[in-house]
């Protein structure tokens, strides 16, 4: 049992990160995909994007984004028209003669990946061929199948800026966006916003080392400000909420607002000490992953209540810093 605030986050935290082997697995086959493409010279280079590359992804891994930076020699051939298309068959080729198992999803994959299944893996990656813009910049073009285009994209500037606030952070941010992810898909409402979106709402209200109970109820209280208006991705350069009815906004600020109240009465009765009383309210929160609190007994709830208040769990604590005050009821006699 969790005894600390802090000791329950730490073991949420543990419990939010990905399988080791899975993505060691992951990693040493991103190593050898990029090593046939570049050896067969359809490709300089690769990158990975997407959650998995940021490290803000939950268990279980299920796809692994790809980038390939295809040959410039390929350049002009690529420009014509199916060229995204042909990226990919040349891609499958060599992904094929290497790993004669595989099977490639094209029909139901993204508009820009080739999407591969491995046998020996419990997740797919998903290979994105792209062309470099001009040189020193981090913009590339990645494939569009659909519409027969080569996309401007800036993720690997993402990439960058999201590894840039988790150094300041002590390397923190990207467990804390765990969390507040864990969050969201507990929540039937919030369950379809995309996790890129909750990166950005961290991004606006985490900037430095604090600890994972402040990072996550000062992320709560920014987002239901944030969602009244547009939300830009931490690039600054795209509206995550672009799509969002007056309706869902009111809807999604009513549901922040009163996520980051509860949030703030935890953090009051963590900094006065009532530990379980915070894990409870962040239990009933978050969810299941994050740690249950031991039940209070009837003892400790009447001692409580003599002097204190209660949660809006319907805990009984000596703080006076919970949900509403503990008020004696007055001893009524009947005649």
């Amino acid at each position: 049992m969790n005894s600390t605030t802090k000791g329950a986050f730490d073991a949420l935290d543990e419990d939010l990160n990905l399988d080791v082997g899975e993505r060691t697995s992951a990693q040493k086959r991103h190593q050898d995909i990029t090593d046939y493409l570049v050896s067969a010279g359809l490709a300089i280079a690769t990158f990975l994007q997407g959650s998995f590359a940021r490290k803000t992804m939950l268990k279980p891994l299920k796809d692994v984004d790809m980038i390939i930076r295809m040959h410039p020699h390929l350049e002009k051939i690529l420009r014509r028209p199916e060229g995204p298309a042909h990226a990919m068959h040349l891609i499958r080729e060599i992904i094929a003669e290497n790993y004669p198992d595989a099977e490639f999803d094209v029909d139901d994959a993204p508009a820009h990946a080739l999407q591969v299944t491995f046998p020996d893996l419990d997740f797919t990656f998903d290979l994105v061929p792209a062309l470099d813009a001009e040189s020193g910049s981090e913009i590339v073009y990645i494939a569009d199948r659909e519409n027969d285009t080569w996309e401007w994209s800036n993720t690997r500037t993402l990439n960058r800026i999201i590894s840039t606030r988790n150094q300041a952070t002590g390397g923190r941010f990207v467990h804390q966006v765990r969390m507040l992810k864990s969050y969201k898909k507990d929540h039937p409402l919030l369950d379809d916003t995309c996790g890129l979106l909750w990166e950005s709402f961290a991004y606006g209200a985490v900037t430095g080392a604090v600890e994972h109970s402040q990072a996550v109820a000062a992320t709560l209280a920014h987002a239901a400000q944030a969602v009244t208006g547009p939300v830009l991705d931490p690039t600054g350069v795209d509206d995550l909420t672009v799509d969002w009815t007056t309706a869902e906004r009111t809807a999604y600020a009513t549901t922040l607002a009163a996520a980051a109240r509860r949030a703030a009465e935890a953090r009051r009765l963590e900094e006065d000490g009532q530990h379980i009383a915070a894990i409870e309210i962040w239990h009933d929160l978050i969810g299941d992953p994050f740690p249950q609190a031991e039940a209070q007994s009837a003892t400790d709830a009447l001692r409580a209540l003599a002097a204190g208040s209660i949660t809006s769990t319907g805990r009984a604590v000596t703080s006076s810093r919970a949900r509403q005050p503990a008020r004696p009821g007055r001893s009524w006699r009947t005649r």
